[in-house]
């Protein structure tokens, strides 16, 4: 399936989404393990169909690899209620990167379908199950960070961030973490469908706000220029030399900041990688998750999901939080707000849960909310 957002811009809107075409997926079977309830959204036989991108693990070196020499070409962006910084990496500059590297790399790791739509070839912000849309900056995803500005519930020493494309939200809290005195530690998941996504600019992302909050203008500059003293130094432009990584790496283990990353689709062999790195459950968990409710057949995926990572924590007395963000309704595709709280609330009664469930609206003419569970 394929949705244009009609965007008034490239790269931001308060547009709708609209359905444009429709494609089926075969299913294989996959067996029912304990879990929440007897039949979860998460065991669906669709998810692990070979046309599904399946949920795996890439390291940070991995990724840190894959970005040795790039420069990056960002943007300061400033949320419109509580004046929060964000840096977000240009899109062209994606495009640029994707076009100087090379085609093996790309034969390899990712699809030639994926890579058009990535370069914009296909005029497509997404398409269900091949690209899902995480370079673009989506409107919710800067409703999430200023409401999580507005205080303090949710510094959290875990945060999983579901769907996270550029991760605003997860770098705001990130930045609040390297701003502070806090060396009591941080771990931050970041899952994204696509592989991709999180190497293009999840993680580019992070470096730069990471660059800003604590390099000074002397080591902004001279860590690029330690192999080259003739390297150009812009302010929105960072080079990532060997010595730009390593310091990000280095300055990482100092501050105990652990960074994972997980790509392909959520389903209960997401949920068993998560436990087998010690994910579920984590110390004062932090879910965040913004524009992942706007199709009703996976609506129940990321909501069971949430449950399921919360149960778990609830389970062992850990504390956790979880913040969806998304618009009111979602025309053409279905999704809401209101079926999402129906759902939660049902699955709630059902097994018993002890949570409870609270909804704020954003102050913008498109109706949008933000719904807390704890």
């Amino acid at each position: 399936m394929s949705f244009s957002f009609g965007f008034t811009n490239n790269e931001l809107s308060d547009d709708e989404l609209v359905d444009t075409d429709t494609k089926s997926n075969l299913n294989t079977i996959n067996s029912v393990p304990d879990g929440l309830h007897n039949e979860l959204p998460l065991y669906a036989e669709w998810l692990t169909s070979p046309d599904i991108a399946q949920p795996k693990i890439i390291s940070l070196n991995e990724l840190l690899d894959s970005l040795r020499g790039v420069r990056l070409t960002f943007e300061v962006m400033f949320t419109p209620n509580k004046n929060v910084r964000l840096y977000r990496r240009e899109l062209f500059d994606v495009k640029h990167q994707l076009m100087s590297e090379a085609t093996d790399v790309y034969e390899a790791n990712t699809s030639n379908t994926e890579l058009e739509i990535l370069m914009g070839d296909t005029n497509e912000d997404l398409r269900k199950n091949v690209y899902e849309g995480g370079l673009k900056c989506w409107e919710c995803s800067i409703d999430l960070v200023d409401h999580l500005a507005l205080g303090s519930s949710a510094s959290g020493k875990s945060i999983i961030e579901l769907g996270c494309g550029t991760a605003l939200p997860a770098q705001y809290l990130f930045s609040s973490y390297l701003s502070s005195d806090d060396r009591n530690g941080l771990r931050i998941l970041l899952s994204d469908y696509n592989d991709s996504v999180l190497r293009l600019v999840t993680l580019p992302n992070l470096i730069v706000s990471w660059a800003k909050h604590v390099l000074s203008e002397e080591q902004w500059a001279s860590l690029q220029r330690m192999q080259n003293e003739d390297t150009p130094v812009h302010a929105d432009e960072l080079l990532l030399t060997d010595e730009v990584l390593a310091a990000f790496k280095k300055d990482m283990e100092n501050r105990r900041i652990e960074l994972s990353f997980v790509s392909g689709t959520w389903s209960i062999a997401f949920v068993n990688l998560l436990r087998e790195h010690q994910w579920s459950p984590s110390k004062d968990l932090v879910i965040l998750t913004s524009e992942t409710i706007y199709q009703p057949d996976t609506l129940p995926i990321i909501a069971d999901l949430i449950l399921e990572l919360m149960s778990t924590n609830k389970a062992q007395s850990q504390s956790v939080i979880a913040y969806v963000a998304a618009k009111d309704i979602y025309f053409g595709v279905g999704g809401s707000i209101i079926e999402f709280e129906h759902y939660v609330r049902e699955q709630i009664h059902k097994n018993g849960i002890a949570l409870k469930m609270t909804s704020s609206k954003v102050n913008t003419g498109l109706k949008r909310s933000i719904v807390t569970l704890e």
